[in-house]
């Protein structure tokens, strides 16, 4: 054991306790992941710490149609970005047990000056007998159980175009709204035989350049899910006010709500989800409004398969809106890909992804060759 300041860290036997954000994204989502660990260090008056992360790279080859035909490589990360977690516990004390979370994330790009870095979750976290309170910011609720798919989870999906460099989109705006990063206080229930639901309020979502909107209520967001042995069902749905201050347009509420499930019958797994919104983009969800816009859906399907300590997989979604007439905004994603867990935490992966899209709107096929470090 090594001392220093009064805080301990084993240096041979880590303390592999999966960090209460990690886990809970995992266990919502249902996905099969590399070992995480959590390296734990421990004061002698009863404080602890730890962290956890990943580091994903991917080499991308891509083939793209339009808006320009033009063939890519590029370095960079998947749908997740390289992430470090610090979680820290204090003692237990009136049955309270209180933890704060701090998240960095960083994509890669080329030169030092491209490189983003940001953080996603900075929060407080009090657990108790009568389930657990977050405090800050951190993951939505709408849509979490359907981004738990295996193709986004360890892969790359959507890409943004030839000179992709950050975190790409995995099935965003092709299967599911993104529940993205935001500030809110968020209770979730303690399981009742099986049964979990979770209630936030959250900060409004803006929209971009419209001066003339205010945003006097918080945004509501709820989800329940239904676990068993090999199964899970889950349905979530938010709500959010957009008023005009001067009246120069109607005011509108954005709204949504989906559905979806996954079974498990030995190495075979299949997981879908259906999602309808009205008043927000068909993208990251609530974070590009349009009173002009009516409806949007997302829907997805996919099946792996497990083999000792390969995953194979195929997955297809759709996205569809009313923002542009016609068909010219649909697009539809087809995923097929491969793990090789080489170690407890390292993976090696290969994907082949293509994008089908209306007129103009950047159809592309790629082949894709990545590993990650999970820790």
């Amino acid at each position: 054991m090594i001392e220093n300041n009064n805080v301990f860290m084993s240096s041979n036997n880590r303390s592999f306790r999966k960090a209460p954000m990690a886990a809970a994204l995992l266990l919502a989502a249902g996905v099969s992941s590399p070992v995480m660990a959590e390296v734990s260090f421990e004061s002698d008056n009863g404080w602890k710490a730890g962290f956890n992360g990943h580091i994903p790279i991917f080499a991308v080859f891509g083939n793209y149609d339009e808006p320009t035909d033009e063939d890519s490589f590029t370095i960079t990360t998947g749908f997740n970005p390289a992430t470090l977690q610090t979680n820290i516990y204090a003692p237990t004390q009136n049955g309270l047990e209180v933890s704060g979370h701090f998240q960095m994330n960083a994509n890669i790009a080329p030169g030092d000056a491209n490189t983003e870095f940001r953080s996603r979750v900075s929060e407080i976290a009090v657990a108790g007998d009568f389930g657990k309170v977050n405090i800050g910011k951190g993951f939505g609720i709408y849509g979490v159980p359907a981004i738990g798919d295996n193709g986004s989870a360890l892969g790359v999906g959507l890409i943004g175009g030839p000179d992709q460099v950050a975190a790409t989109a995995g099935r965003i705006g092709n299967g599911y709204f993104y529940a993205n990063f935001t500030p809110r206080v968020m209770y979730t229930s303690n399981s009742l035989g099986g049964l979990q639901f979770k209630v936030g309020l959250f900060s409004p979502s803006k929209v971009d350049g419209v001066t003339d909107a205010e945003y006097t209520m918080p945004r509501i967001e709820a989800n329940v899910v239904y676990s068993g042995d090999n199964f899970s069902l889950w349905s979530s749905g938010f709500t959010q006010d957009v008023d005009s201050k001067t009246g120069t347009f109607d005011d509108y509420t954005m709204s949504g709500i989906d559905f979806g499930g996954s079974v498990s019958l030995g190495g075979l797994s299949v997981r879908g989800n259906y999602g309808i919104t009205q008043g927000t983009g068909n993208g990251v969800f609530a974070a590009r409004l349009d009173p002009n816009e009516e409806d949007a859906s997302q829907w997805y399907v996919e099946t792996t398969y497990q083999i000792n300590r390969t995953t194979l997989g195929v997955s297809y979604g759709e996205g569809e809106d009313d923002i542009v007439a016609g068909d010219s905004n649909d697009t539809d994603l087809t995923m097929l890909f491969a793990r090789y867990a080489a170690t407890d935490h390292l993976t090696l992966m290969a994907e082949y992804t293509t994008l089908g899209t209306g007129d103009g709107q950047g159809e592309y096929d790629a082949i894709i060759f990545g590993s990650q470090l999970t820790f």
